[in-house]
């Protein structure tokens, strides 16, 4: 019980802290304006989703993960509960689904990130030779 304790909290810890900051960050990046001849879909998918929602939940998570290095499914599934659950109590969940996904998306890939860390895939490069 003790590990999975351990492994589930720092999810939710962060899920409700991710949540609360998308909420704000998302309104923020909303209100840059958008060029004319841009278009409203790859702008709402590249700064508002995009800045608003995947990125501080890709730092926030995987500082996260690095610090506490818990079990990652347990962690993840944590994350995405509170996610939910914060998400519903914040703004009712009736336009929230493309926020949501943005940050499914961005735990995702702090994820990905992390056990590719913790199976030194990316620390362990091949040292270049001497000239």
């Amino acid at each position: 019980m003790e590990v999975s304790v351990k492994s589930y909290l720092p999810g939710v810890l962060s899920g409700i802290l991710v949540s609360y900051v998308t909420v704000y960050s998302i309104a923020v990046t909303a209100a840059i304006a958008m060029p004319r001849e841009f278009s409203i879909v790859l702008w709402q998918m590249a700064v508002v989703f995009g800045l608003g929602a995947f990125l501080p939940t890709l730092i926030i998570y995987l500082s996260t993960l690095f610090v506490s290095r818990p079990n990652l499914l347990a962690s993840l599934t944590g994350f995405c509960v509170a996610v939910i659950a914060s998400m519903c109590f914040f703004t009712g969940l009736t336009f929230a689904g493309s926020a949501l996904s943005a940050i499914i998306l961005g735990a995702l890939v702090a994820t990905t990130l992390a056990s590719l860390w913790s199976n030194r895939s990316v620390r362990d490069f091949p040292s270049m030779p001497s000239a």
